[in-house]
């Protein structure tokens, strides 16, 4: 008999982790799609708060490493992580926030985010 239909205290723990284990993920994406607006699947929100301004994505296609620090104008350091756990790569040559960041979505490929002109 299956460890997850048997009455035995084994069965009781198995249908209480995966109830758990199931609570988890519905609340963890609830909170994501509540505060960051973006689901847990996938790497690109559509805006990042950073520097204390929002930063929206834009509209151009994935960039590579080379094209992410030609548009930005120098050497990409990691400043923040994304709400989906996702390192923010951006170029800052000083205390100035900078106009654009980057999500790194794969090996080579970053997503290219702008200021916004509140």
């Amino acid at each position: 008999m299956s460890p997850v239909l048997a009455s035995s205290r084994a069965g009781n723990l198995v249908r209480a982790l995966i109830i758990i284990a199931l609570l988890v993920l519905i609340m963890r994406t609830a909170y994501l799609l509540w505060v960051f607006h973006t689901p847990a699947w996938t790497s690109r929100p559509q805006d990042i708060h950073y520097c204390g301004g929002w930063y929206e994505r834009t509209e151009t296609p994935d960039l590579t490493g080379g094209e992410a620090r030609k548009l930005a104008g120098g050497r990409l350091d990691q400043v923040m992580r994304s709400p989906v756990l996702r390192p923010i790569a951006a170029y800052r040559p000083g205390s100035s926030c900078p106009r654009y960041i980057f999500a790194k979505v794969g090996s080579d490929t970053y997503v290219s985010y702008e200021i916004t002109d509140d």
